[in-house]
């Protein structure tokens, strides 16, 4: 039964595509991230549907249990993020139906399963994540940049999985990329935040939570392994793993990535 707790980090950052393409996306970055010698490659992608294979290294194609077993994972995952129709359907030359109308069907025993076409009538776009709310009149003494700065890591926090950039976290902060872009120098600028924002979300998942290391990259929005361990330890001085390794253990309780960060490694 696939997962489906919003505090679930690995399940949020693949619920969070903003379609199905998106979705696939998210899906291969995660397997890069597991090393997975398995894939699923990209043949078509158009407005309402997806030809994708499953595939392997020569000589090493993957299993029919493992087709199945993902196949229906992403079909499970493509109606819980908006697909509305869908269908599914196996095979090369003489494609068999697997799933429509919300429904499993099991294919033929010697049918080709490691080719899938996705097909929907529409796709049921969710409202985005309201900013953080912004008085319409500060405070006496408010400080407008710390504003800026509080209100894009809330945005930045609630999407880690997301290929956010400057004009799209504006448009979501109603402001120009521009102002953006100035008040956000403080903070090391837009990439600076962006970075800031994932390392503390993955300190926080390695120190309170028995997540693989791989997979705390993944749901905190890395493109890969090495990438993660490479801006990680930028931040930290160490590697993920022992970052771990170093904290997790003796962390007293209600102690937060913030201070372990600030600290650095023992």
């Amino acid at each position: 039964m696939l997962p489906t707790i919003s505090s679930d980090p690995v399940v949020a950052a693949l619920l969070g595509a903003d379609g199905p393409l998106d979705l696939l996306v998210r899906w291969r970055r995660l397997e890069r991230f597991t090393g997975s010698p398995h894939g699923v490659a990209f043949q078509e992608a158009g407005e309402r549907a997806l030809l994708s294979e499953h595939t392997g290294p020569p000589g090493a194609s993957p299993e029919p249990a493992e087709d199945a077993l993902v196949l229906g994972v992403l079909t499970i995952l493509l109606t819980m993020t908006g697909a509305r129709g869908l269908t599914v359907t196996v095979g090369r030359d003489d494609p068999t139906v697997v799933f429509t109308d919300g429904a499993f069907t099991a294919p033929p025993l010697a049918a080709d399963i490691s080719m899938w076409r996705f097909t929907w009538q529409s796709w049921a776009i969710r409202p985005a994540p309201a900013p953080p709310a912004r008085p319409d009149a500060p405070a006496r003494g408010a400080d407008p940049v710390s504003d800026v700065v509080s209100r894009a890591r809330c945005l930045l926090g609630g999407g880690l999985a997301r290929r956010w950039t400057l004009p799209v976290l504006a448009c979501e902060l109603d402001t120009s990329t521009r102002s953006l872009q100035r008040g956000l120098r403080g903070a090391g600028g837009f990439q600076g935040l962006v970075g800031t924002v994932r390392a503390e979300a993955a300190a926080e998942l390695l120190l309170n939570s028995e997540y693989a290391v791989c997979l705390v990259g993944f749901a905190c929005g890395y493109a890969d392994q090495p990438h993660f361990t490479r801006e990680f330890k930028r931040r930290t001085a160490v590697t993920p793993a022992a970052y771990r390794a170093a904290f997790a253990r003796r962390a007293p309780e209600g102690r937060t990535e913030h201070n372990s960060m600030k600290e650095g490694p023992r």
